[in-house]
C-alpha cells in the first residue's frame, strides 16, 4: 500500500518538470520569430510582400521577357475620324449608251463586264428608217446645190434689172429652207452615227453602228440579237473605273471637322491579295452640303494613285486625318489595359549588376488618346518625371507577373 505523502511528491516533481521545459521553448524563440507569430492587422504587409501596383523581376527574367525601356517620346499625331464608304463612279465618268430612233438588234456581243475603248463597235441596229433619214438627205442635199445656183442667176439678173425682184427673194426663201432642212438631216445622221462622207458617193446604209463614247467598262448590257429597241432606251451603260471616288459616309457630328484637302487612308473590303495592297492614301475632293435622311453626309475623296481593277460599288474603311499637333506619345506595345484602366510601367528601382540584378517596375495609369502609324497619345500623372524610363516592350508581360504576384498573395 503506497503512502500517502509519497503520491504528493510525485506529482509535485512531475508539474515542477513540465514547467521548466515550456518556459525554456519559449525563451528559445528569436524575436524575428516571435514578430512572424504575431498576427498581422488588417492592410499592414510583412516585409516579404511586394508593394501592391508593382512587379520585381530578376536579370534573367527580364532578358526573357524581352523588355525594352525608353523615354517619353513627342510625335506629331491627327485626330482621325473612322468611317465607312463605298467605290463610285463621278457623273462625268458613267454613261449610259442609247439611241434617237427604234430598231432591232442585228448584233450584239459584249457582257457586263467588258473593257471596251472610245469608239468601239457595241452593237448594230437596223431600222427602214435609217434609210429614209438617208435619202432624204441625199435629196435635200442635191436641192440645196440647184437653188445655190438659181439664186446665184436670179442675184445677177436683179442688179441688171432684167429679173423681178420678188423672184429673188422667193429664190432666197428657198435657199434658207433648204440649208436649214439639210443641216437638220446632217444631225439626224450624226446622231446615229451615219458617216456624211459614205452618203456623198451614194451608199444608203440600213443599219446604223453603236460605238462605245468613252473607255471604261460595261456595266450593264441587256440586249440580244432579234431584240426590238425603242427610241432612248438604255442599251448599255459604260463606267471609267480609272478614276473612281471613295463617297465616305460620315455622321453628322464629326463632318464640321472635315476639311477639302485632307488625308485620308482607304482600305478596301475583301481586296487584300498581292497585287492590290490593303491601304491606299488619298485625299477629301468634296463635301455634300445635305444631311442624308440617317443623320449622315457623303463626302467624297480620290486616290493619289489608284490602281487598275477597282469596281464601282466595292465597299471600303476609311481613316481621315483631320488636325495633326505634336504631342506625348508611346508605342501601342507600351500601353496595357488592366480592366477598364490604361496603364504603362514605369522602371523604379535596379539594384545590382550582371546576372544578379533586380528591376522593380510599377504600374502607372493614363489616359489615352489618338492612334497613328503604331503609336498612341497619353496623357501621364502630373508626378511623373520627364526622365523615368518607360517599359517599351514586355508591357504584358510585366502585367501578367504583377497579377499572378496579387493572386498568390491573395490567397
Amino acid at each position: 500500500m503506497n503512502h500517502p505523502s509519497f503520491n504528493w511528491r510525485l506529482w509535485l516533481a512531475l508539474f515542477i518538470l513540465l514547467s521548466s521545459q515550456t518556459a525554456c521553448q519559449q525563451g528559445d524563440k528569436s524575436p524575428q520569430s516571435r514578430e512572424t507569430a504575431a498576427p498581422t492587422k488588417t492592410g499592414e504587409s510583412t516585409e516579404s510582400t511586394e508593394e501592391a501596383g508593382t512587379v520585381e523581376l530578376t536579370e534573367t527574367q527580364f532578358q526573357t521577357a524581352g523588355i525594352r525601356l525608353g523615354p517619353l517620346e513627342t510625335r506629331t499625331l491627327s485626330n482621325l475620324i473612322r468611317v465607312n464608304g463605298a467605290l463610285s463612279a463621278p457623273p462625268q465618268q458613267q454613261v449610259s449608251v442609247s439611241t434617237p430612233y427604234g430598231g432591232i438588234l442585228v448584233s450584239a456581243s459584249l457582257l457586263p463586264g467588258t473593257l471596251v475603248r472610245k469608239g468601239q463597235v457595241l452593237a448594230v441596229l437596223e431600222n427602214p428608217e435609217f434609210i429614209r433619214l438617208q435619202q432624204d438627205y441625199l435629196e435635200t442635199s442635191s436641192r440645196l446645190t440647184f437653188q445655190q445656183q438659181e439664186y446665184e442667176r436670179q442675184r445677177e439678173l436683179s442688179q441688171q434689172n432684167v429679173g423681178a425682184l420678188k423672184t429673188l427673194q422667193q429664190a432666197t426663201a428657198e435657199l434658207g429652207s433648204l440649208r436649214a432642212r439639210t443641216e437638220g438631216l446632217r444631225q439626224q445622221l450624226a446622231l446615229l452615227g451615219i458617216p456624211l462622207s459614205e452618203l456623198k458617193g451614194g451608199k444608203i446604209s440600213r443599219t446604223v453602228t453603236m460605238r462605245a463614247p468613252i473607255d471604261g467598262t460595261v456595266t450593264v448590257a441587256g440586249v440580244n440579237r432579234g431584240r426590238y429597241v425603242a427610241a432612248n432606251d438604255v442599251l448599255f451603260e459604260i463606267v471609267d473605273a480609272s478614276r473612281l471616288l471613295a463617297q465616305l459616309t460620315v455622321f453628322e457630328g464629326d463632318v464640321a471637322q472635315v476639311q477639302v484637302g485632307q488625308r485620308v487612308r482607304l482600305s478596301l473590303v475583301g481586296q487584300t491579295g498581292a497585287s492590290i495592297p490593303r491601304e491606299y492614301t488619298g485625299r477629301i475632293r468634296l463635301i455634300n452640303r445635305e444631311t442624308n435622311t440617317d443623320r449622315t453626309v457623303s463626302v467624297y475623296a480620290s486616290f493619289d494613285h489608284a490602281p487598275a481593277g477597282l469596281r464601282p460599288g466595292t465597299f471600303l474603311k476609311a481613316v481621315i486625318e483631320t488636325t495633326s499637333q505634336p504631342v506625348p506619345a508611346l508605342p501601342e506595345g507600351a500601353i496595357v489595359q488592366s480592366g477598364n484602366q490604361s496603364q504603362i510601367f514605369v522602371l523604379e528601382e535596379k539594384e545590382g549588376q550582371g546576372e544578379g540584378a533586380r528591376y522593380r517596375f510599377r504600374a502607372i495609369p493614363v489616359r489615352i488618346g489618338v492612334t497613328e502609324n503604331g503609336y498612341q497619345a497619353v496623357t501621364l500623372p502630373p508626378d511623373l518625371k520627364p526622365g523615368n524610363r518607360i517599359v517599351m516592350a514586355g508591357a504584358y508581360d510585366l502585367l501578367s507577373a504583377m497579377n499572378n504576384t496579387e493572386e498568390e498573395e491573395g490567397k
